[in-house]
């Protein structure tokens, strides 16, 4: 047994300004459960949830991603059956994948298994979207001198869908060329990001954000939208991320993640697996059935 102790680590790129606005809201509601980074939930109808408190990260001495401020988990999740075909990377070896999951994990700095669903792009700046049991990792690569640059949303059960589809991370990252940004990250462009699941049903995604509509790049049951700024952009001050919309094949809208309401859902257990966030002791016979992510 020894009495040294361990050598002092940084945190993972992105992991401070999320410890921080982790802090500013469980200060802003003590007596509450403190909330977590989570996803926004997108209902089937063009009717979603609304999220609450929505914050950007304030520039800081590196490009970091921005993400939405948890749901309150209420209750205990409950895995479903899973019936998807394991996601198929076109163009990367399984050392390649086997990497980018690992590196991505580290820099998130969260537990669980870590599951390549998107590899976009090429070269400096690609992106990979990753799930673990209760979170979704999205990963800048080789970006800013940094090979794996990971933000993410946790504190859900990605096994269930609210409907057909599920806007799980909303954000944004300032560009590398913004005042204050280290020599590093020159000519790393912002961007604005919109990542989640879908169904079988979703055949087209879109956000529309900043006056300007992308189509998402839909693969393994996944989507991915971004909009590519220039290297001085930075996210403009409010709470407003975008909006995505989901439409089937004969482009009629399955639904938005702009909407009114509050709404929940259960899986056959009756365990609140999404939504009911604004109130801890939401009844769950008043949620509406989750949907298995296949």
């Amino acid at each position: 047994m020894t009495s040294m102790l361990p050598p002092t680590r940084d945190l993972p790129p992105g992991r401070q300004d999320e410890i921080r606005v982790e802090i500013e809201h469980a200060v802003a509601g003590r007596g509450q459960r403190r909330m977590r980074l989570a996803p926004v939930l997108a209902a089937a109808t063009a009717v979603g949830a609304v999220a609450a408190g929505v914050v950007f990260l304030a520039p800081s001495s590196q490009p970091q991603t921005a993400n939405q401020p948890a749901p309150m988990t209420t209750q205990a999740t409950s895995a479903a059956p899973t019936t998807r075909p394991a996601p198929v990377i076109p163009g990367l070896s399984e050392e390649r994948i086997a990497a980018i999951e690992k590196g991505c994990q580290e820099s998130a700095g969260v537990q669980g298994t870590p599951k390549l669903y998107q590899h976009v792009g090429s070269g400096q700046g690609a992106f990979a979207l990753i799930y673990t049991s209760n979170a979704v990792l999205t990963c800048t690569l080789d970006s800013g001198g940094m090979p794996f640059n990971s933000g993410f949303s946790s504190g859900f059960d990605p096994e269930w869908l609210p409907g057909h589809f599920s806007a799980d991370s909303l954000g944004a990252s300032t560009g590398g060329d913004v005042p204050g940004n280290k020599p590093i990250y020159r000519g790393v462009h912002g961007y604005r990001i919109a990542a989640g699941r879908v169904d079988s049903k979703v055949a087209r995604v879109t956000l529309t954000a900043d006056g300007q509509t992308v189509d998402a790049t839909i693969a393994n049951n996944t989507f991915v939208a971004r909009i590519v700024h220039p290297t001085t952009w930075s996210p403009p001050e409010g709470t407003d991320f975008g909006e995505v919309r989901a439409y089937d094949a004969a482009g009629n809208l399955l639904g938005t993640n702009n909407g009114s309401g509050n709404k929940c859902f259960v899986n056959p257990q009756g365990v609140i697996v999404s939504g009911g966030w604004r109130d801890p002791n939401t009844d769950p016979k008043t949620c509406e059935p989750a949907q298995p992510w296949r």
